[in-house]
């Protein structure tokens, strides 16, 4: 074999070896960006279900304590059963072990359904600006994700501690 001979063949060796890594590198990419956009996407759809469940629950707590004295007993029986199964579903979306957000909004949710008969007014504000506080937390932390990749244990810990201390502060 001469040297050139020696060359070429090396060279598409070399060629092939770098063309294998680079598919394996993309493949890699790929697999990884479907990821991130898959989860970003789901956090998106579950900021706006639950904002829309929790307005709705709301809207609909709220509505009741306004027209209550002049509701039939078969239409006061449908709120609450509609109010029930909010409550239920905004139950679900959240995590019973979470330290600080989805404890207090489960919390809040109930207080509010003991208070229907009651000014649940206050109790409404608040479930409105501490879910605001983790509506925020949930999309600064799909932000991140779509620009930055998967993030790190350590700067989803910073995320949301910095939206606990926003939101104690402002109560």
């Amino acid at each position: 074999m001469t040297t050139t001979e020696t060359v070429t063949v090396i060279s598409i060796g070399l060629t092939f070896f770098v063309g294998v890594l680079n598919l394996i590198i993309t493949f890699r990419n790929v697999r990884k960006t479907a990821f991130i956009n898959s989860v970003t996407s789901s956090r998106i759809k579950y900021i706006k279900e639950l904002r829309e469940s929790i307005s709705k629950f709301c809207g609909l707590v709220y509505s009741y304590n306004n027209r209550s004295s002049k509701l039939s007993d078969d239409e006061t029986w449908k709120l609450h059963k509609e109010a029930d199964n909010l409550k239920f579903l905004i139950r679900l979306y959240l995590n019973p072990e979470d330290e600080y957000w989805d404890n207090k909004i489960i919390g809040l949710i109930d207080q509010i359904m003991l208070k229907t008969d009651k000014n649940p007014t206050e109790d409404i504000n608040s479930l409105i600006t501490i879910t605001q506080y983790l509506l925020k937390l949930e999309w600064e932390g799909a932000k991140r994700e779509s620009e930055d990749g998967i993030i790190s244990e350590v700067e989803k810990r910073k995320l949301y501690n910095k939206y606990v201390e926003k939101h104690k502060k402002s109560t």
